[in-house]
């Protein structure tokens, strides 16, 4: 489980740590630049690198790293922006001198290479990036070159992932120690590329631990244990889907075999009688029954988890039977159509806490009864709000999905553009409901946290095996892996 940590949280955490145990800043600057060098192995073949360096210590690593680079028998060219330095950095600057690092002051265009370095701004930067370290960071952009991020693309806040005027779009970032916010919210994920995190000496669990949670796949196997071999279907809990309707039953469909393939037991789907021949030939492995005749308290009585709202369209002879899932003791996935068929009666918003919602932002919006922007703007501050009116746990989809249970606070940071269609939060309200269900041994933040990474890692596969336009909701759920 990797945790975030804000900018001010990591100039606090190093200097602590420098303190009490006597490590100068240098060694820690070391250990970046090896980070960044690894990275660097897998971007280039002739080894031919552009370090464009800064001023502070986001640009001493760059020193520091091209002086390593030089030495493993790569190309050195550092770009610097001044050479009035001070510190660290400023050793380091010196260090590559001696070393034979090639150093020229910052202009256009950028030499030949086969791969650029962007060390001008680190995660402290809170002003627009102007004049010619804006020229430099559009260049290197326009350059088509895979570009390195250290720490953090320049331009983009460390603690918002907002642009400054302008900012690296880099394929790769090397943050160091935890993953900063930033990364991962607002244009974040679209700047930063693959996010690797480079141990920079200081112990994993040093300091504090407050920011968001990021499960990982490693955390995976802690979680999902082999089934024992005495197992039957009731070991794995029992799941009832109220979803679909004419026109949507393939919603209902997903949710169900998303809910199948993530390991459910037994999985039950309440619909209407008109949609059930649908349901039950698009997901076999479902129990289909009709809201009409089937024994809704009972039901939940009997059930582990549940799911309601996927294509269940605002037909009001639905908000009846959304009351039953109010008042079930088993966890209850709330999702699309049934937070618009509950969003104006502030009675049925108060949901119980073991309750999770799982909005859109133009969901949520309708729930807090504001503009779609208002809640992009600041998803963070939207998710607590959506805790706080519905009094449950909060999934707040997205590129980077946010996730809470009032006291916690996790991001996603793993999945696809392929899941940016229709049907895709079908099934991973299913994949939800499934895990649920199952009651493993983890809070049920974690649950959400697991059922958000496995949804995203199933959107990854799908889209190597068929591309990122091409993967529909069905081959994402046949990437579905717990294993």
């Amino acid at each position: 489980m990797q945790i975030t940590i804000t900018p001010d949280e990591m100039k606090t955490l190093e200097q602590s740590y420098m303190k009490e145990y006597a490590v100068p800043g240098a060694l820690l600057m070391e250990h970046a630049a090896q980070g960044i060098c690894a990275a660097l192995r897998a971007h280039t073949s002739g080894g031919r690198a552009l370090f464009l360096c800064g001023p502070g210590n986001n640009g001493g690593d760059g020193y520091a790293a091209a002086r390593l680079w030089l030495r493993q028998g790569g190309q050195a060219v550092v770009m610097e922006l001044t050479s009035t330095l001070s510190g660290d950095a400023a050793m380091n600057r010196t260090l590559a001198i001696q070393a034979g690092v090639r150093i020229m002051p910052a202009s256009l265009p950028l030499p030949c290479c086969d791969v650029i370095v962007d060390a001008l701004f680190g995660t402290g930067l809170t002003r627009d990036v102007e004049g010619l370290a804006a020229d430099l960071i559009r260049a290197a952009n326009e350059s088509t070159l895979p570009i390195i991020a250290v720490d953090i693309p320049s331009g983009l806040h460390g603690g918002t992932g907002r642009i400054l005027g302008n900012a690296i779009r880099a394929v790769r970032t090397v943050t160091f120690h935890r993953i900063k916010p930033g990364l991962l919210l607002h244009e974040g994920p679209e700047h930063a590329g693959r996010i690797t995190i480079a141990p920079i000496l200081i112990p994993r669990d040093y300091g504090t631990r407050n920011g968001l949670r990021c499960m990982e796949p490693e955390d995976i196997p802690t979680l999902i244990r082999p089934r024992p071999a005495t197992s039957h279907k009731g070991t794995f809990g029992r799941v009832v889907i109220f979803a679909g309707s004419e026109g949507m039953a393939g919603a209902a469909a997903f949710a169900a075999n998303a809910a199948i393939r993530s390991g459910a037991g037994l999985t039950t789907v309440l619909c209407r009688r008109n949609i059930i021949p649908v349901v039950q030939a698009l997901a076999p492995g479902a129990v289909c029954l009709s809201k009409e005749d089937a024994d809704i308290g009972h039901l939940l009585d009997t059930a582990d988890a549940a799911v309601v709202g996927c294509g269940l369209g605002l037909s009001p002879d639905a908000r009846p039977v959304l009351e039953n899932f109010r008042h079930a003791s088993c966890p209850v996935v709330w999702d699309a159509d049934a937070l618009n068929l509950i969003a104006p009666y502030p009675r049925m918003l108060a949901l119980p806490e073991n309750a999770v919602i799982t909005p859109h932002p133009g969901e949520g919006a309708r729930l807090l009864g504001c503009s779609v922007s208002q809640v992009t703007a600041d998803p963070l501050q939207s998710l607590q709000a959506l805790r706080e009116k519905c009094g449950c746990h909060v999934l707040l989809k997205g590129a980077r999905t946010l996730m809470t249970d009032g006291a916690r606070t996790a991001v996603n940071r793993h999945g696809s553009p392929a899941l940016a269609k229709g049907g895709s939060g079908d099934i991973l309200s299913g994949m939800l409901g499934a895990l649920l269900a199952r009651r493993l041994p983890c809070t049920q933040l974690e649950t959400m946290q697991l059922a958000a990474l496995l949804h995203g890692l199933a959107g990854i596969r799908a889209a190597e095996k068929h591309g990122e336009n091409c993967a529909s909701p069905t081959d994402i759920i046949d990437c579905i892996r717990l294993d």
